[in-house]
């Protein structure tokens, strides 16, 4: 199975920020490193949440809303987060594989793009979103 990345821009009340980042398949929400939210300013919801990393780890994260999420060319408004310290070592092995280490992109941001992730090209891609 391929490594899925993807084009990530962030755009807060204060900064923006642009990069590659992982698409984590087994991730519901997209995790933002702490100094990184703060940098751009995010808002945060209050509310709390508990997440387990890609090490296995518990990370206590809270809710935050970024203005504006833009991935591979899909802009999404007011986008809901997770804002916590990403461990050191997660830090290490997404650099190791040239992908940001202050953003792992969830699942929740992939569907609301209207794209799902393609493990056997490495690429995330468009498709039509329909209701059940």
């Amino acid at each position: 199975m391929t490594v899925v990345k993807a084009r990530i821009s962030l755009r807060g009340s204060k900064d923006s920020y642009s990069s590659i980042a992982l698409v984590d398949t087994g991730a519901r929400m997209t995790l933002v490193d702490r100094l990184l939210a703060e940098r751009i300013g995010v808002v945060y919801t209050g509310r709390v949440l508990s997440l387990v990393s890609i090490s296995g780890h518990i990370l206590k994260a809270l809710e935050a809303v970024v203005p504006v999420l833009e991935v591979e060319g899909g802009v999404l408004k007011y986008e809901a987060i997770a804002v916590s310290d990403v461990p050191e070592d997660v830090k290490k092995v997404l650099k190791e594989s040239s992908l940001d280490e202050n953003i792992v992109i969830g699942l929740l941001t992939i569907e609301r793009a209207s794209m799902v992730p393609d493990t056997t090209t490495g690429t995330l891609r468009k498709v039509e979103s329909f209701i059940i």
